[in-house]
């Protein structure tokens, strides 16, 4: 009898130990569909910032996160595809080894940036639609001086997918707020208070800038990202792991083998995993000749969240002048090319304020920022969802007075001074440029260029802006 027992115990366990491997078999079969389906690469091998390959299992590493605000709707019936779309959010995260944390890094979407492929300043939110995501890799290299490893752009409608195969995610929402559906047909409407979330409502806090401003979006994304990934690592979320895949193949594309991410969620699900974020701190910048809306990112920490990044990523310490938006922060002009001699052999003669003797710094290490730390303009306060469109004047109280001056007697040579025009490809959409545009600091753009007619350049820059 006891034989018997015993053999049946062991048939039973065979056919479990079967049908668990055949549910696992299945699970990587599963999985390496969605990642081969979600994958797509860039021309490039590696950042021109790395000297070497990295290993992801064993070197600190980052990823550009990319939300794109696309659903049906919004692509007109599949004429537009999402390469056509800006980026309404940019974080990168940084994944240290040694320390066990991840550092996100939130980039406002209308910052001032340099395109390299297209050798002009631009808003950071356009890069994408210009160049794709390797152009978003790019633009952020140029702005951080951080490489940028891999990427990730997510549709939006992924949030509302992970969510729900997550059961929902507890979110403290910070305020009453209305926002459209996934489908732009119908409303969320939330109020104030921690609650749990189904997919749309999460979809709608991320999205809702109606009574804060970009700033305040990015750092609600910021927070719901953490609360999805650590929803994700519950025991709970594992059940489901399936529908997350399927998320992941239906509404992602990445740069990443599936070898990396497998490596990466076991990383994830076998050590506890902090998060550090920030978001760079700036001003707001009306570009008067065409009274277009841009970012002005704070110099000092732009540098000091590149210093931290780059320690982390075992590179060595940047110098203040490696980040182009330093080295010409008096000569940034929206849409004018920029002249070989200032891309390649321009330095300014005064160093960055921050840097001088005696200076105390006002950041920390870009993340862990002391409580005392001066209170910096909040990007597009007050506007709403048509900020960037405004030709107003900015506020005096984001004079940024408090700031220390930079050099604004220093001119450009004069044999440089023609090659600062306007792109000739887009003369359509960036008539913009002029002389003598006052930047947050108290700095002074100086630059050349076709001034187009202001109404004819406002209405391009709000059609330019429609998706």
């Amino acid at each position: 009898m006891k034989k018997k027992i015993f053999i049946g115990c062991l048939i039973a366990l065979v056919i479990a130990l079967v049908a668990i491997g055949i549910f696992i078999w299945n699970l990587f079969n599963t999985f390496e569909e969605g990642v081969n389906q979600s994958f797509e690469d860039t021309e490039r091998d590696r950042s021109e910032l790395r000297e070497q390959d990295i290993n992801p299992e064993m070197d600190s590493f980052t990823v550009l996160i990319l939300g794109v605000d696309e659903n049906e709707t919004r692509t007109e019936g599949g004429s537009m595809q999402t390469s056509d779309f800006r980026t309404d959010t940019m974080i990168l995260a940084t994944f240290d080894q040694n320390q066990d944390e991840v550092k996100l890094t939130s980039i406002p979407r209308d910052t001032l940036t340099y395109f390299p492929e297209n050798n002009y300043f631009d808003k950071i939110t356009h890069a994408h639609r210009e160049n794709g995501p390797e152009g978003s890799m790019s633009a952020v290299e140029s702005l951080t001086n951080v490489p940028v490893d891999y990427y990730a752009r997510v549709n939006m409608q992924a949030v509302v997918d992970v969510v729900d195969a997550l059961g929902g995610v507890d979110f403290e929402v910070p305020f009453d707020m209305e926002e459209s559906t996934s489908t732009d047909k119908g409303t969320i409407t939330l109020e104030e208070g921690e609650q749990t979330l189904n997919g749309e409502e999460a979809l709608a806090v991320v999205r809702n800038r109606s009574v804060d401003s970009d700033l305040g979006r990015g750092q609600r994304q910021l927070e719901m990202v953490e609360a999805i990934l650590s929803k994700a690592k519950s025991t709970g979320a594992l059940t489901n792991l399936d529908d997350l895949i399927e998320v992941v193949a239906d509404n992602t594309s990445h740069n990443m083998e599936s070898e990396t991410i497998r490596s990466l969620a076991a990383y994830y699900a076998f050590n506890d995993i902090g998060f550090n974020a920030t978001q760079i701190r700036g001003d707001d910048y009306w570009h008067q000749p065409n009274g277009a809306y841009f970012y002005w990112a704070n110099e000092e920490h732009l540098y000091t969240i590149s210093r931290t990044l780059r320690e982390v990523l075992d590179l060595p310490e940047p110098e203040p002048y490696d980040l182009i938006n330093i080295r010409l922060s008096d000569y940034m002009v929206p849409y004018q090319y920029v002249s070989d001699y200032y891309l390649n052999e321009f330095v300014p003669q005064q160093p960055p304020y921050f840097m001088a003797e005696g200076y105390e710094p006002q950041f920390g290490n870009g993340f862990d920022i002391p409580d005392d730390n001066p209170e910096e303009s909040v990007e597009g306060e007050g506007g709403g969802q048509n900020q960037e469109n405004t030709a107003e004047e900015p506020p005096q109280e984001n004079s940024t007075e408090e700031l220390p001056q930079q050099n604004t007697t220093e001119q450009p040579p004069q044999e440089s001074t023609e090659e600062y025009y306007p792109p000739e490809e887009n003369t359509e959409e960036y008539n913009g440029g002029g002389t003598g545009n006052q930047n947050p600091g108290g700095n002074m753009n100086d630059g050349t260029g076709q001034n187009s007619d202001q109404n004819t350049q406002n209405q391009t820059e709000s059609s330019y802006n429609a998706y």
